[in-house]
């Protein structure tokens, strides 16, 4: 055999396989325009908002969170829906919700979270209620016993400033429950008779 028929095929032998892996490999690549369930900038606002809330639940003695796409989603999507108006409305979903409106829309996970964590001074152990004409209810929810999972949204609003959210799964803030696990006897109402003399 001539040394030329060698060299070609030695060279076929050699870039066949190349050949037939470069073209089999290109069935394996994901389509340009494939949806990944969550963006590098996504990750690490969910990253966020799950470090802001665990560092207060750890304060309190709770187990921390774990991040949940489903309620992730679902927060997202109603963000998207207060994005024209921002109004303070809650979802009336199924899950425990935490909402905030920021006049400037550079607020950060965690911003938002001590925002929320602040109200722990408000909060009474003892009684189980919040200190009268204050609020404590965002408080109550991110330290509540029962919930273990989180999902979290923010949005600019069209106005400019920052719409968030997170929804908890087990909801919290049930009546005459507190959030650290315990029940709290109701009070009985008021006596509306006075005593006879």
């Amino acid at each position: 055999m001539p040394t030329s028929n060698v060299r070609i095929l030695a060279a076929i032998i050699i870039t066949a396989p190349l050949l037939i892996l470069a073209v089999s490999a290109r069935g394996h690549h994901r389509p340009k325009n494939h949806h990944w369930p969550l963006q590098p900038k996504d990750i690490s606002m969910a990253r966020e908002f799950l470090l802001a809330h665990n560092k207060v639940r750890l304060h309190s003695g709770e187990a921390p969170l774990q991040w949940d796409r489903a309620l992730s989603r679902y927060a997202r999507r109603y963000a998207k829906q207060r994005a024209a108006d921002c109004k303070m409305v809650h979802s009336y979903g199924p899950y425990g919700e935490n909402i905030f409106w920021g006049g400037r829309d550079h607020w950060t996970p965690t911003q938002v979270v001590r925002s929320w964590a602040r109200e722990h001074r408000h909060y009474k152990k003892e009684t189980n209620e919040c200190t009268k004409g204050q609020i404590c209810g965002h408080y109550t929810q991110i330290v509540w016993k029962q919930s273990s999972r989180i999902g979290c949204a923010r949005i600019k609003c069209k106005n400019g400033g920052l719409f968030a959210l997170c929804e908890y799964d087990p909801p919290g803030n049930w009546v005459n429950e507190s959030p650290f696990g315990y029940r709290i006897p109701a009070r009985p109402p008021p006596s509306t008779t006075s005593p006879s003399a």
